[in-house]
């Protein structure tokens, strides 16, 4: 059975300004480096970054996260209705350069895809800042 680490021999390649770590001694000026250890983690970690109690964040940077999340919910969320608005109900208002009713209803397929991904985002926006 193989351990978990072995040691491995290490070359540095190139002048000052231009290093490369290396397993082998092939390339330009290569010495031999110190030994690393090279090896596998093993573990579950899917949980890490979780708080402990419901609510109280346990990393800085969580708060700034769940603010920028929050903004860009009710940015999106503002999108949302501004295109709801527009589709009106799959019958939006002909434009002046839609007399074509081929380019009405491209619009109208556009503005339906566009209401979808945008509902799609508010929902996964949701489901992020759900505890």
């Amino acid at each position: 059975m193989a351990t978990a680490a072995a040691a491995a021999e290490m070359y540095v390649c190139g002048d000052r300004g231009d290093v490369e770590y290396r397993d082998d001694a092939r390339g330009r000026d290569c010495r031999r480096g110190a030994q690393a250890q090279v090896g596998t983690v093993s573990g579950n970690s899917g949980d890490r970054g979780r708080a402990a109690t419901p609510g109280v964040s346990m990393r800085p940077g969580d708060n700034d996260a769940q603010a920028a999340l929050r903004a860009r919910l009710a940015t999106e969320r503002g999108k949302l209705e501004t295109l709801r608005r527009e589709y009106n109900d799959g019958q939006p208002e002909r434009r002046g350069d839609e007399r074509n009713y081929a380019k009405y209803q491209a619009r109208t397929d556009a503005l339906k895809a566009a209401l979808e991904e945008s509902r799609l985002r508010v929902e996964a926006l949701q489901r992020q800042l759900q505890p």
